[in-house]
């Protein structure tokens, strides 16, 4: 029968592609039984208060029944799901998702089956949706519903989106399977199932849940069990693989999904999703960019319409140097949206934002500050809370000398976000020699009980004064200490200050008195192994480092000093793999960083991550000439000919100088042929 569209989306494309049923639901077989009208709500839970009452709220007027299994909680969970009128069971828990997941399906009596979890809800649009689909008779096919992941990153740029099918008919044939990411399946056959406009906001995987529920600890041994009970199990190496590298162990991830496409099997709707994540893996583990823009071709060649795949050959290009090519895919990315509908895995905010970000990053690196303004703005039009992308705005109109434009954006950042904005705001006026503004907006904050906001303002208000020559910064670094007195930054001004004053008695005192401060933020922790491993006391500061880096595993500075500390330990594939870490975004480390991974590599045999590395660092010179040509001599001189030769053949069209070190190689192994027809080239 056809059906009638709610209006919220009577007018969307959505609507004007429905022929039949509600979200073009094939129509079940005459004989098919038909249960009660509805749909029942199947959870599994644990200790959710904090999440509980939020999510029934947003399903209690579009829901029939709310089925519950619940596996020991401990706190108020089962009293609030009782006071949304929720039936209750009650099982130990196996450590095997699917099980649990089957056992509150078993609790559903309408016709159809909506799943959540706890730190889920179901977006306010789509409740008229699936209020509509009650009544809507049911086959064996489940729906899609797309899955908006919030990352509460403070800068506001961690919303990603996938398909996941969480909506469909309450049939004892349609059940889960895997212990951890499990899957809905069809028993005895291939489960249909239908792309829809419904949608769910997950909100857990903001920092601040992850490390409360520690699921990287809880997930792994499960995907440990899940792999060995399926080692032939593509859905299992993809899950393990996956996980691995969201992780940061690389090597494993790369073996794992190495492995599932490997196998003798015809494509799955995932392995788009696989060919990113394995890419990403050898660009940020390996350091191999040429590779992973390898990987990700290979996936296109499979799927060619997949967006996902398209967006991600633009950031490796990128990465690679190759701008106008990798704007090309972006541009390619954008004409791609009507296909999300048959795309389960691609992320959505690659249309919104993403791109024009990705967008406005090429352009920045070429010094094409206006068209990346132009590129930011249009992100902004799309996700104008974000805070990283007013940031941005701001700073570009600044380098503009658009002063006006600047401040506003600041301002506005500094609305989305006081704590992190208003610092930048309080730079800006500092640089702009607006000294009377900015010093009486950080002594409004010191007024204030956030510590970290007042430690933050009355560094930068010092920060300032020291490289203005003007005022005494003095107070305001007392002000900062006074509140965090292991605060990285304050005491690095200090012992500048001092230095420059010859004031030796009272920084003897401040050295020595912050080796027993507390330790709060990673910089913090960056300036203690700092002055640790300036006393010779290796082994304090890779602790020190280490536990920084337990709580900003991705900062430069900290792996960089934890590398230095296992080297003087003799740790030294230690040492390299805190090295490989560190990214082309922290250039004041990653030069050096890749200088030291290359010598490493090479004295424990590793040439091509040696020469992996040697490229790293060549990239960070911006392809100089004499960049290259350095790097392919010291290549030579450890005894990689073959290596030195590829990485001044992949440059020799760049200056004749790599051409006739190429030559002088070749010249060297007697390709006589070669050198010539290298020395000649060069010479036109």
């Amino acid at each position: 029968m056809p059906i009638q569209i709610v209006d919220a989306y009577s007018e969307t494309a959505f609507a004007k592609r429905q022929t039949g049923l509600l979200f073009n639901l094939p129509p079940p077989e005459g004989d098919r039984e038909q249960l009660p009208e509805g749909v029942s709500l199947c959870m599994i839970v644990k200790n959710e208060e904090r999440f509980m009452a939020e999510c029934l709220e947003s399903v209690k007027d579009w829901v029939d029944e709310i089925c519950i299994v619940d596996t020991g909680s401990t706190d108020r969970t089962v009293e609030i799901a009782r006071s949304y009128g929720a039936k209750m069971e009650f099982r130990e828990w196996r450590n095997d998702f699917a099980w649990a997941r089957n056992e509150s399906l078993a609790m559903a009596t309408k016709r159809w089956t909506l799943v959540l979890d706890a730190d889920e809800e179901l977006s306010r649009e789509s409740g008229p949706l699936l209020r509509a689909l009650r009544t809507t008779p049911a086959d064996l096919c489940g729906v899609y519903v797309n899955i908006i992941n919030v990352v509460n990153d403070p800068m506001g740029i961690g919303t990603m989106s996938h398909r996941l099918v969480r909506v469909f008919p309450t049939n004892p044939r349609l059940r889960y399977s895997n212990v951890i990411h499990e899957a809905i399946g069809l028993a005895g056959g291939e489960m249909r199932s239908v792309f829809t406009p419904l949608s769910i906001i997950h909100k857990g995987y903001t920092g601040e849940m992850l490390t409360s529920r520690e699921k990287d600890s809880r997930n792994k041994p499960l995907l440990a069990k899940a792999y060995e009970e399926n080692v032939g199990d593509p859905f299992a190496l993809f899950n393990y693989g996956n996980s691995a590298i969201t992780s940061g162990d690389h090597e494993i991830g790369i073996e794992m999904l190495e492995k599932m496409f490997a196998l003798p099997i015809g494509p799955k709707m995932y392995f788009p999703l696989g060919y990113i994540m394995l890419s990403q893996a050898y660009s940020e583990g390996r350091k191999d960019n040429d590779r992973a823009l390898a990987i990700i071709d290979e996936g296109i060649e499979r799927f060619p319409a997949d967006a996902g795949l398209i967006f991600t050959r633009g950031q490796m290009l990128a990465r690679l140097g190759r701008y106008d090519e990798a704007r090309a895919a972006y541009e390619q990315t954008i004409t791609m949206r009507d296909g999300m509908f048959s795309q389960a895995m691609t992320d959505e905010e690659i249309f919104e934002w993403k791109v024009y970000f990705a967008m406005s990053v090429t352009y920045d690196r070429e010094g094409k500050k206006e068209l990346a303004l132009e590129c930011i703005d249009k992100a902004i039009a799309n996700k104008p809370e974000s805070l990283h992308l007013w940031l941005l705005r701001a700073r570009l109109n600044d380098s503009l000398a658009r002063y006006f434009e600047a401040e506003a954006a600041f301002r506005k950042a500094a609305e989305l976000d006081p704590v992190s904005a208003q610092v930048e705001l309080v730079n800006f006026l500092l640089r702009r020699q607006r000294f009377s503004e900015a010093i009486a907006m950080v002594e409004a904050g010191n007024d204030g009980d956030n510590a970290a906001l007042i430690v933050d303002l009355n560094v930068a208000a010092a920060r300032a004064m020291m490289g203005q020559q003007v005022g005494d910064p003095v107070p305001h670094l007392e002000a900062a200490l006074r509140r965090s007195p292991g605060n990285g930054h304050a005491l690095a001004l200090s012992e500048e200050l001092l230095k420059k004053r010859g004031d030796c008695a009272t920084l003897a005192r401040y050295l020595a008195d912050e080796l027993e401060a507390p330790l709060v933020l990673p910089a913090d922790f960056v300036r203690r192994a700092y002055r640790l491993l300036g006393l010779g006391r290796a082994a304090d500061a890779l602790d020190a480092a280490q536990r920084g880096l337990a709580l900003a595993p991705a900062n430069a500075e900290l792996n960089f000093n934890a590398a230095l500390a296992l080297l003087r330990l003799g740790r030294d594939t230690e040492a390299a793999g805190h090295l490989g870490r560190i990214e082309d975004s922290a250039p004041e480390v990653f030069p050096d960083a890749m200088q030291m991974r290359a010598a490493l590599l090479m004295r424990l045999g590793d040439v091509p991550g040696a020469a992996a590395a040697m490229n790293m660092w060549i990239g960070s010179q911006h392809d100089d000439p004499n960049a290259i040509v350095t790097g392919a001599q010291w290549l030579v001189q450890n005894g990689a000919r073959v290596e030195a030769k590829a990485i001044l053949r992949k440059h020799a069209e760049r200056d004749p100088r790599i051409s006739m070190q190429l030559a002088s190689l070749l010249l060297g192994d007697g390709d006589l042929e070669a050198a010539g027809s290298v020395a000649e080239n060069a010479l036109r």
